[in-house]
């Protein structure tokens, strides 16, 4: 009877602790400080082998959250320094340009002041290449790809910043191409970052489960 226990229990879990572990730690409005300041916890619950940073959009963008540039830079240097210093990886991911029509039309000129929204996002690109560079980790050159793909439009931006299934199926390809082509069973990808990596946009309005449309989501779809 033990026996048999013991076989069910294996039977239910093995093939749970076998999967490739994809986390959307992604949490809407964050700008890089706020995701400094939790990324410990987030280290020590997941205990990733590769963690993706996607942030920036909202220092840049979300005038409730900006932050100077090289303020950005200093939290994305300080967090990708802590994560190595597990022993995981880091993968950076650019910001995309906005759709500016559709960005003023929910914000006010006046808040950008003597930087407009592009420049902003330049400038936060700026320090993701930098970061990326000194402490020699993978790049999603994700503002490159969205570009040539027809920028933040209708297709590709519910709202010109937020993401379609179509845009985080871009970004899930491209975060894919920078792991390996073979992981091991038991790896864990930990997708870090604001609503950009949540998926707001693909979600229902406060829905706390997941949908397939989300990039974290659409990832854990192309790994074996």
């Amino acid at each position: 009877m033990l026996m048999r226990l013991l076989l069910l229990f294996f039977v239910s879990v093995w093939p749970l602790a076998a999967q490739i572990n994809v986390i959307n730690d992604g949490f809407p409005g964050e700008n890089t400080a706020e995701l400094d300041s939790r990324l410990d916890e987030a280290l020590t619950r997941f205990r990733p082998n590769y963690v993706v940073i996607f942030a920036g959009a909202n220092d840049a963008l979300n005038e409730k959250k900006f932050l100077p540039a090289q303020k950005s830079g200093d939290h994305l240097d300080a967090m990708t320094r802590r994560i190595q210093a597990r022993g995981a990886q880091v993968i950076l991911v650019t910001v995309h340009d906005p759709d500016l029509i559709r960005l003023m039309a929910r914000h006010k000129p006046e808040i950008y002041g003597n930087q407009p929204p592009l420049q902003r996002v330049e400038a936060v690109n700026a320090q993701v290449l930098r970061v990326a560079k000194t402490e020699h980790t993978k790049l999603v050159q994700f503002a490159t790809i969205l570009s040539k793909a027809g920028g933040a439009n209708s297709r590709l931006s519910t709202d010109g910043v937020h993401l379609t299934a179509a845009g985080y199926s871009l970004l899930a390809a491209a975060v894919r191409a920078q792991l390996p082509n073979r992981l091991p069973a038991d790896t864990t990808v930990l997708c870090f970052g604001d609503s950009l990596t949540y998926g707001i946009g693909v979600r229902p309005p406060n829905g706390a489960v997941e949908t397939s449309a989300t990039y974290p989501a659409q990832l854990r779809a192309l790994l074996p």
